[in-house]
């Protein structure tokens, strides 16, 4: 039998994993062997096979058998793709979709052609609501597309990873190519990303990657001018289609899954308009069950058996299966952030501008001894600006601070008043020797600083300059 070495896994004892695609009269396959002998990437050989393990391997050169075996990795990769285009029956978010349709079916045919050849996939999601969902809905259409495939006879090469960062580091991007060092492969691998934003904090991490792999990075923030990520062939952010933020990076990674596989993704989709205060989110108790798990579960894997700070999304698939461990976690949920709400509006500072009132709140002051991972401090901003404006029944601006973070949330009637970004990063110049670098969207952003102990400087300033901006 003729088969490629597409990927070969080196683990450093006496047997490897390596990917095969075979060929014989019922088409291309790719199988996972295991071999004693010494096999690269990229060979074209005869294989003797039995009981899983490759017992002769005589490396041919058979152009014409090599040309045949290209034709058929394109063809399987095609057929792999059964999905189509995500209508979600909102006028304004399908029209972008439509928009964006055609780059992300030529993404999809990279993704697909990896997973054929069994090459190494790395997928990083940011953990929140909107990355994870996203996460959630491609594992769905990348399970499916391996279940119903007559050409995939081995479990996807997938390296999910949850990211607790919006900027793709150096350190990052290490630690990826060292995982995939473990493997020798006739292509590249590819990496995923997965609502990261657009900080050029990243650009480093992105120089070292592209060199490595193949990227395919969606997103919804705004892009900034220095943010090198844009380049990439496979970068997809609404902003470049008319869109904005409220198109969240989960509802484009449901359109991005949806292309591979026919699944139902609307509340994996909903939940991400939820998790990111969307303007199209229309909740239903499906996609608030689902935001609220993903809440909890991203915020602290404790929550699950065995999970050590990553999540997976077959982790959370086995949780949101399991009813009465969902009851259970939705409901020690809903008790915590209610109590913590409650704490909250009595302990923050009030600042007058104008009409509009700015708070300012010490998170650490409210989350108790620093034993309870849930919320976090990002999150339960959102939730406590929503609370502040339900009280007052006008908008707001809040700063929570953290450590050496500052979380900033602005009520969405002030956007086109107040340039919060463009204020951050005034701050940023001001203060360069203390803060590490600010950003986001143009209500929901956060300060990163180098330390705390100007921590107070930052936040007066970031008031006074609200105070000028309103008025």
């Amino acid at each position: 039998m003729k088969g490629l070495v597409s990927c070969v896994r080196r683990r450093g004892d006496a047997d490897s994993t390596d990917y095969f695609i075979v060929v014989n009269d019922n088409g291309i396959r790719t199988r996972s062997l295991h071999s004693k002998l010494n096999l690269n990437a990229g060979e074209l050989a005869e294989l003797s096979i039995a009981d899983g393990y490759v017992g002769m391997f005589q490396q041919t050169d058979d152009k014409k058998e090599r040309e045949a075996i290209d034709k058929a990795i394109e063809a399987s990769a095609s057929a792999m793709i059964k999905g189509g285009a995500y209508e979600k029956g909102v006028a304004a978010l399908d029209k972008i979709t439509a928009k964006m349709l055609p780059k992300l079916q030529e993404a999809m045919r990279l993704l697909a052609r990896k997973l054929t050849i069994g090459a190494p996939i790395v997928i990083r999601f940011h953990n929140d609501i909107d990355g994870s969902s996203g996460a959630y809905a491609l594992h769905k259409a990348i399970a499916s597309a391996a279940e119903t495939s007559e050409h995939m006879a081995y479990k996807p090469n997938i390296m999910w990873r949850m990211h607790g960062s919006v900027s793709y580091s150096r350190e990052d991007a290490t630690g990826d190519v060292l995982n995939c060092n473990n493997f020798e492969c006739m292509e590249k691998p590819l990496l995923v990303i997965l609502d990261f934003g657009t900080a050029e904090e990243s650009n480093a991490g992105i120089e070292i990657a592209r060199d490595r792999f193949d990227i395919i990075w969606l997103d919804h923030h705004p892009v900034i001018e220095g943010f090198g990520g844009k380049e990439l062939a496979h970068y997809i952010n609404p902003w470049q289609f008319g869109g904005d933020s409220n198109y969240t990076a989960g509802f484009l990674t449901c359109a991005f899954a949806k292309t591979l596989a026919d699944i139902d993704v609307n509340e994996m989709a909903e939940a991400s308009l939820i998790g990111d205060y969307s303007e199209y989110s229309k909740p239903g108790a499906g996609s608030r069950r689902l935001a609220a798990l993903l809440d909890l579960l991203t915020s602290d894997t404790r929550v699950i058996a065995g999970a050590k700070g990553n999540l997976t999304p077959e982790e959370i698939d086995t949780v949101v299966k399991d009813k009465a461990k969902s009851d259970e976690l939705i409901a020690y949920a809903e008790n915590r952030v209610s109590e913590m709400l409650d704490l909250a509006i009595t302990s923050v500072k009030v600042y007058r501008a104008a009409k509009v009132q700015i708070y300012v709140l010490d998170f650490e002051g409210v989350r108790g001894d620093g034993q309870e991972r849930y919320p976090l401090p990002g999150r339960f901003a959102s939730r406590l600006l929503g609370r502040i404006e339900e009280l007052n029944n006008s908008p707001a601006i809040l700063l929570l601070h953290f450590g050496s973070f500052v979380s900033t949330r602005m009520s969405k009637k002030l956007i086109g008043r107040v340039e919060l970004l463009k204020i951050l990063e005034e701050v940023h110049s001001d203060y360069s020797n203390y803060v590490d670098s600010t950003g986001g969207h143009s209500n929901a952003a956060s300060i990163k600083l180098k330390g705390d102990e100007m921590k107070k400087a930052v936040i007066g300033s970031v008031v006074e300059k609200l105070k000028e901006a309103l008025g």
